[in-house]
């Protein structure tokens, strides 16, 4: 796969349609972690739930395997996710964020290794650089540091399952259905065999 070809107009409609459906996803994620959050949050633990929030810069990317999809992806399903939550605009600079964690690993592989490492590793560094948003946004410098390494190891933990995995095995089921012939996850694997 040559990674310089630009994004075709079905990888714009995929783009748009899964990043809005995984924004919707967000806003309903929201009210699984505000009924969990009380329990978890005085263990620094709120993160174990927060994974989810990264899927988009993951999936959409394994999928289509272009410079560019995390970013636009994680920051499209933030921005829906704002709309219909009470985060507003906000919501889209935490994907922008996320976003970038994502397209950093894949950048680093040249848009050419797509793997489970590969998912769970820009899964890792997006909650990473989403926890140094909040770091600094809510501000969780004035909390020990025992708190905080709780709360960045829950998030990377969160980050592996709902994120690297389950963009994993959701995109090969994807690919399973025919849905995604005319994209780079299923092409990619036509042109090994």
């Amino acid at each position: 796969m040559n990674p310089s070809k630009k994004i075709t107009i079905f990888e714009i409609v995929l783009i748009a349609v899964l990043s809005v459906v995984i924004g919707i996803a967000f806003w309903g994620w929201t009210y699984v972690y505000e009924q969990f959050k009380p329990f978890l949050k005085p263990f620094g633990f709120k993160y174990l739930l927060a994974g989810f929030w990264l899927l988009s810069g993951a999936l959409l990317p394994f999928i289509i395997r272009k410079p560019g999809v995390a970013v636009i992806s994680e920051t499209i399903s933030g921005l829906v996710e704002g709309f219909i939550t009470r985060w507003g605009l906000l919501a889209g600079v935490w994907g922008f964020v996320q976003g970038l964690g994502c397209e950093l690993v894949f950048l680093i592989y040249g848009y050419k290794k797509w793997n489970l490492p590969q998912l769970i590793l820009a899964s890792i560094v997006s909650a990473i650089a989403s926890f140094l948003l909040d770091y600094f946004y809510e501000p969780y410098y004035d909390l020990a540091l025992k708190f905080n390494l709780f709360q960045l190891i829950s998030f990377i933990i969160s980050s592996i399952l709902f994120t690297g995995l389950l963009s994993y095995f959701l995109g090969n089921a994807l690919a399973k259905t025919g849905v995604l012939n005319q994209f780079a996850i299923v092409k990619d694997k036509m042109e090994k065999n």
